[in-house]
């Protein structure tokens, strides 16, 4: 039970740190320089079967959850993070609105399947739906 307990937060810090990355100045082209796992693109989606998708966003939600259920327990762990922005703009959106929205993208955009899913969420649904950036910043 330890050794499950310990794969599971190691994916989780894992997963949590991959979403902070692009989202702290790291340029995104340079992002896969300094991670193994490559990023979820748009050339991969358009290929994924639509229970994929949804379980790809399902993932990505319950690392944000967990992450932010986290932050509520212990104090010392409040920041105004990416884990905060995305309850900020997404809290109550369904899974299927997302991935609809993911799709919609590149339908739109057939000349950018090169950038992540993750940068289009951020883009599209989070961004616009934010007062200000991680960190206090300023929104570009």
């Amino acid at each position: 039970m330890k050794k499950r307990m310990g794969s599971i937060c190691g994916m989780l810090f894992l997963c949590l740190g991959l979403w902070g990355l692009p989202f702290q100045g790291v340029c995104a082209d340079k992002l896969e320089d300094h991670i193994k796992m490559p990023l979820l693109k748009g050339t991969e989606w358009q290929h994924m079967t639509p229970d994929s998708k949804v379980a790809f966003i399902w993932g990505a939600g319950h690392v944000v959850t967990i992450e932010h259920a986290l932050m509520n327990q212990i104090t010392e762990l409040k920041r105004d993070s990416f884990v905060m922005k995305v309850v900020e703009a997404l809290a109550g959106v369904p899974m299927n609105t997302i991935v609809a929205k993911v799709d919609e993208y590149y339908k739109a955009h057939p000349d950018q399947l090169e950038v992540p899913v993750m940068r289009v969420i951020w883009d599209t649904m989070i961004k616009p739906n934010i007062k200000t950036g991680i960190a206090g910043r300023p929104l570009k």
